[in-house]
């Protein structure tokens, strides 16, 4: 199950820069979506929501070591009959949350920044399902994992002033296989 495998697109608000001499730290906030691929867009689930915050140091003026948390989550819908269940409807919610490590390298352009970089990190993901049947009547079950991953990333950032900028990312992830079986 490729749980993890998404693409997210982010946009960072409310971040710390400053003229490059001058800039060591930053901290951001982002917030994106989550375009499911693999197993996860095979069963059809919808595109969800990311929310992130990252720590970044500048190692050199283009080497930065960023630390963050991501969470993340995406839905399915089925429903169907079954000899089992009768008429059944299941509201699937897998959600993830990882503590994550990059090594980017970035380069700038006047006021805009462009990067690109890899990383890894532990991911824990957990499947919630509610289901109703007309058999079986209406229940709850959940299950979790925890899997090591690693991610690759591109973007840019435009700097609005010193000490604000917003940006752009992309980031494509890779993890151990998520074993869920509730």
């Amino acid at each position: 199950m490729a749980a993890v495998n998404v693409i997210s697109f982010f946009a960072a608000v409310n971040v710390m820069a400053e003229d490059k001499t001058a800039k060591m730290n930053y901290t951001q906030f982002k917030v994106g979506m989550v375009q499911p691929t693999g197993d996860q867009d095979d069963a059809d689930y919808d595109t969800g929501g990311n929310f992130s915050a990252a720590y970044g140091r500048y190692l050199t003026d283009f080497l930065v070591l960023e630390g963050g948390v991501d969470v993340f989550g995406s839905e399915q819908d089925l429903h169907g009959a079954n000899a089992h269940a009768g008429d059944y409807r299941q509201d699937n919610v897998l959600a993830g949350a990882a503590l994550l490590v990059t090594l980017k390298g970035e380069y700038s352009f006047g006021p805009v920044d462009v990067f690109g970089g890899v990383g890894g990190g532990i991911y824990a993901v957990t499947l919630d399902s509610e289901i109703e049947s007309t058999r079986l009547g209406d229940f709850n079950a959940d299950d979790s994992d925890g899997v090591f991953g690693a991610h690759a990333l591109v973007g840019a950032n435009y700097n609005i002033n010193e000490r604000f900028f917003v940006g752009m990312e992309a980031k494509y992830r890779w993890t151990n296989e998520v074993e869920i079986r509730e």
